[in-house]
């Protein structure tokens, strides 16, 4: 194989070049441009020459960055893949706000998995993408309305109280629960239009996000669990994505999540399976269990 050498990325040099590796690649092709809209400095690119043979993007600073590793099939995968993580995790280390990394992998990419255990990632969950495709779903006698502002804190309470006995009825370590953030407060209030909470008698059972044809996040109250509440609140997101003129629904949903059950009564089908990749660099700051009364 050539020598080839890391470079920062330049669009004049790199777009059209890796447009052309991603076309039959529509997913990873999504992604490269969201994360070269968020910062063209956050992609890494391996060149023989002035060829593209491989790049990494990641999606900017923060506890969690999450990356995005492509290795043109002509070249070495092993060679070129470690590179770049290793000119990556360079880029991690000398900034604070990291403390873990992550890489999102299909199941059947076995070369891209074998490249990472090689680099001391490990497994933190395996999660299906499911997808439903048909008419809506009758009607329910459900409260559903958008979010509002004044929803935030029991939004966030409702959302994190589920997501972390969820993690810990599957076994995902480490553990950790969010708190509220005044910047989630401020995107929320841009994003209400796309966001739904399911109410009983005033209280919030259930909440919903979606994005485009995407249920992107729903959890029901841990206090109102095991009462259908999830199955009529799902049909109701299903047939809002519809309305707006989506033929096809997808979701994410965790291994191990009873949920993926309900979502496959409902006429979901598993379509792709991806491992979750993470490696630590600095000790987690995130709390491992939420406050006391929470």
């Amino acid at each position: 194989m050539p020598p080839f050498l890391i470079h920062k990325y330049s669009p004049l040099r790199d777009k059209e070049q890796i447009e052309r590796l991603l076309v039959h690649n529509n997913d990873l092709l999504k992604i490269f441009c969201q994360d070269e809209g968020i910062n063209k400095d956050n992609i890494l690119v391996a060149l023989i020459k002035d060829t593209l043979i491989g790049f990494l993007s990641f999606n900017g600073f923060g506890r969690k960055p999450q990356a995005t590793l492509f290795v043109s099939k002509e070249y070495d995968i092993m060679d070129v893949g470690s590179k770049l993580i290793e000119e990556y995790e360079k880029v991690l280390i000398h900034n604070e706000l990291v403390e873990h990394t992550v890489f999102n992998v299909l199941s059947s990419d076995v070369e891209l998995i074998t490249v990472l255990e090689r680099n001391d990632y490990r497994i933190y969950f395996t999660s299906y993408i499911m997808e439903r495709m048909g008419d809506p779903f009758p009607s329910e006698n459900i409260v559903v309305r958008n979010y509002e502002e004044n929803d935030y804190f029991e939004w966030d309470r409702v959302c994190e109280l589920a997501f972390y006995h969820m993690r810990q009825r599957i076994g995902m370590y480490p553990s950790f629960f969010y708190t509220p953030v005044e910047w989630e407060r401020e995107q929320f209030k841009k994003n209400k239009d796309n966001m739904f909470v399911m109410t009983v008698d005033d209280t919030i059972v259930a909440i919903g996000k979606i994005a485009g044809n995407k249920i992107s996040i729903v959890a029901i109250s841990i206090e109102h669990q095991s009462r259908g509440y999830g199955r009529a609140f799902v049909k109701f997101l299903v047939n809002e994505i519809i309305r707006k003129g989506e033929d096809k629904v997808n979701l994410e949903v965790v291994k191990g999540n009873f949920a993926k059950s309900l979502y496959e009564s409902l006429g979901f089908e598993e379509t792709e399976i991806y491992h979750n990749y993470i490696k630590y660099f600095r000790p987690d700051t995130r709390l491992s269990a939420p406050p006391e009364n929470y």
